[in-house]
C-alpha cells in the first residue's frame, strides 16, 4: 500500500464514527474512478481529495487532501490538483483541509487550504508532478490519532 493511502486508512479508521453514513462518503478514489464518474455525470470533475464525508450533525461536507511529505521537505502534487485548487482553478471540489505525514511515518501534518493558496497559486509548473513546501501556518502532530483529533476539533 502507498503511504498517502495508509494515511488515509488511518486517519479514517479514527474518524469513522463520527461520519454520518447517510451522506456521500468518499475515501481515496483513484484517478481512474474519479474520471469514470464525471463521464457518468456522479462529479462536475475528477480532480477530488482523498476524504469526502460529513460529521454527524453537519451540515456540509469535509473534503481533505492527503500528501507524504518527501525527506527534503516537500509535498507532490499532479498538474491536474493544481490546476484545479488554486485560487483561478477550475476545481469543483477543492479541499478545506489538508493532512500529510513524513515518509518514516511518525511526524503528521494538518493545514488548512486557504494557508496553502499562496503556494499553489505562485507555483508555475510545466510538468505533469510538481514538489511544493507546504505553508508555514501548519500544525505538527507525533500521532495519527492526534492528528485525528485535530480534524475533528477543525470540521
Amino acid at each position: 500500500m502507498k503511504q498517502e493511502n495508509r494515511l488515509v486508512a488511518e486517519l479514517y479508521r479514527f474518524i469513522a464514527p463520527f461520519i454520518d453514513t447517510t451522506k456521500d462518503l468518499f475515501v481515496s478514489l483513484d484517478g481512474q474512478a474519479a474520471s469514470t464518474a464525471t463521464k457518468a455525470g456522479r462529479f462536475a470533475d475528477a480532480a477530488l481529495p482523498d476524504l469526502w464525508f460529513t460529521l454527524l450533525g453537519a451540515d456540509n461536507c469535509t473534503l481533505i487532501e492527503a500528501k507524504i511529505i518527501e525527506n527534503n521537505g516537500k509535498a507532490l502534487l499532479m498538474q491536474s490538483q493544481l490546476s484545479a485548487w488554486r485560487s483561478t482553478g477550475s476545481g469543483a471540489y477543492k479541499p478545506k483541509y489538508w493532512v500529510a505525514a513524513n515518509r518514516s511515518f511518525d511526524r503528521f501534518y494538518f493545514w488548512r487550504h486557504e494557508h496553502f493558496l499562496p503556494v499553489l497559486d505562485k507555483s508555475k509548473a510545466k510538468t505533469n508532478t510538481l514538489t511544493l513546501y507546504p505553508p508555514l501556518e501548519r500544525v505538527e502532530f507525533a500521532s495519527v490519532p492526534e492528528l485525528a483529533l485535530h480534524v475533528l476539533r477543525e470540521a
